[in-house]
């Protein structure tokens, strides 16, 4: 049995953010993740760093959250964020009374903002549609959330921290009505695992309720859908915003190599069976072309979608729902921080910290907007120019993975999970989304002694699975072309569907 001080259970950016700070103010934790980090919304986002323009109109409060982390994470995650500036853009039909106020609200919740004329705004991103009527810059940013995930446990791990990767919460033990620790069941040989603790932290995302529920209470959420879709070229070198009304596609965001557009809204009563849906796909790409009309004949690599925990309101619309946090204390020992955004997840642990510090009548003042977030040197692969150097012994030639940034990775973290390697490589997040590298990374970790070949043949089938369910809404053209070269090397020369 593990005992510490403080448990979080969700290992998205809010839970590795309140490990962060906790760990730097000296406090004995553990984080309990069912699978990976940013398994849930956190890795199913747009890499949107917020500069609050967004929501600047309808949700002020939250807009100025934003513009406050937008200027802390580029100072405490430099090597995390690529400060690409973003654009909202008026094209025509669009109201100028909207133009108005999103410049009234920017200028009164300190965003900064400039107009600039199309001829300006096309000078910036040449793709752009050429009748656009203006553009609006404002200081957004990308950024890659599985790296921020993982720098915020860096220093909880530095400091002693316990970090359980799929480890799925099976109950939540209680004494005498108070919350006292939990059971967790390690998902690659089924061990249960015991640990007790003082305060049970829920930071569980869209599955908050799921987990409140075993200990007797409830979280109330609104479920949205949002689905994106990812293109294989960088289109843009700015984040591209619609000078609109909150609506489906009118966002487009540059990351690495290629480029995202999103999102959808639409509400759903299970997180764990999401589908992205042929309009949603038809929708997304007629809005991203309307902005950028080169997109329209751009290969679409990859869909995927995730589910936004807003806090419940009565309302149907999740567009109308406040992107604010709420911490909710059930006076029995667990705290649960629903709502925010990747962007505020920095001031959702440090309010959920002091929460925590108040508990235990401590006053020791939290320090993560003021010190750099730790390993940033060290990330694989980031930035793409770095990968260039150094191009032996290729694994992906898509984001030019090599055998030693495999090796390494498996030999640092221990993992039977081909999932892990890519998170932390890039490894399969290229065109061919895997198609052309997966197996030879899992060839190499049975290698190394991580798994034996049946396994690595149940793992890459697995791998196949999920890697299709992506790819079937954007099967047309070459994507299509390619995934028949895929299937014919997996079923015809590799005879995946035999039995083994």
């Amino acid at each position: 049995m593990l005992k510490t001080d403080v448990i979080i259970i969700g290992g998205g950016s809010t839970g590795c953010g309140i490990a962060r700070d906790l760990a730097l103010r000296g406090i004995p934790h553990c984080l309990i993740e069912r699978y990976d980090f940013a398994s849930g919304a956190t890795g199913a986002c747009h890499g949107l760093l917020h500069s609050g323009g967004r929501y600047v109109v309808n949700d002020p409060e939250t807009a100025a959250e934003c513009i406050a982390e937008n200027m802390i994470l580029r100072k405490i995650g430099e090597k995390c964020v690529e400060p690409t500036g973003g654009l909202f853009v008026r094209l025509p039909g669009d109201s100028k009374r909207y133009r108005d106020d999103f410049l009234k609200r920017c200028a009164a919740t300190g965003i900064a903002t400039e107009v600039l004329s199309p001829s300006r705004a096309l000078d910036l991103v040449p793709n752009l549609n050429p009748s656009l009527e203006e553009a609006i810059t404002v200081p957004d940013c990308s950024i890659d959330p599985f790296r921020l995930c993982m720098l915020n446990v860096t220093s909880s791990e530095k400091r002693g921290g316990v970090i359980l990767t799929h480890h799925q919460v099976l109950d939540i033990i209680k004494k005498k009505g108070k919350c006292v620790g939990v059971k967790a069941r390690e998902q690659t040989n089924g061990e249960i695992k015991e640990i007790r603790a003082k305060v049970i932290i829920n930071a569980g995302g869209a599955w908050c309720d799921r987990i409140a529920s075993l200990a007797g209470s409830r979280v109330r959420l609104s479920l949205s859908k949002g689905s994106l879709i990812i293109a294989n070229h960088r289109l843009t070198n700015m984040v591209l915003n619609r000078l609109r009304p909150a609506s489906d596609g009118d966002l487009l965001v540059p990351n690495e190599a290629v480029c995202l557009a999103g999102t959808t809204s639409l509400t759903v009563e299970n997180p764990d069976d999401l589908e992205v849906h042929p309009f949603e796909v038809d929708t997304l790409t007629r809005e991203a072309t309307a902005m950028v009309p080169e997109f329209g004949a751009t290969r679409l690599i990859r869909t995927y979608a995730g589910v936004r925990p807003l806090l419940s309101a009565n309302t149907d619309d999740g567009r109308e729902i406040s992107r604010g946090f709420r911490i909710i204390d059930h006076k029995d020992g667990m705290l649960s921080i629903v709502g925010g955004k990747l962007t505020t997840y920095r001031l959702m642990a440090e309010k959920m910290t002091d929460t925590v510090m108040d508990i235990f009548g401590l006053k020791t003042r939290c320090k993560t907007a003021e010190v750099p977030l730790e390993g940033q040197e060290e990330l694989s692969g980031y930035p793409l120019s770095k990968r260039l150097k150094d191009i032996s012994d290729i694994i992906c030639e898509c984001e030019l993975v090599s055998r030693h940034d495999v090796e390494r990775v498996a030999q640092k973290v221990g993992t039977r999970h081909i999932g892990d390697i890519q998170h932390r490589t890039r490894l399969g997040m290229g065109p061919c989304q895997g198609g052309f590298c997966t197996y030879r990374a899992l060839g190499i970790m049975q290698e190394t002694g991580k798994m034996t070949p049946q396994e690595s043949t149940r793992i890459l089938k697995e791998f196949l699975q999920r890697r299709f369910k992506g790819i079937k809404p954007a099967l047309w053209g070459d994507q299509l072309r390619e995934e028949q070269l895929v299937e014919s090397i997996y079923l015809g020369i590799l005879a995946m569907e035999q039995e083994q």
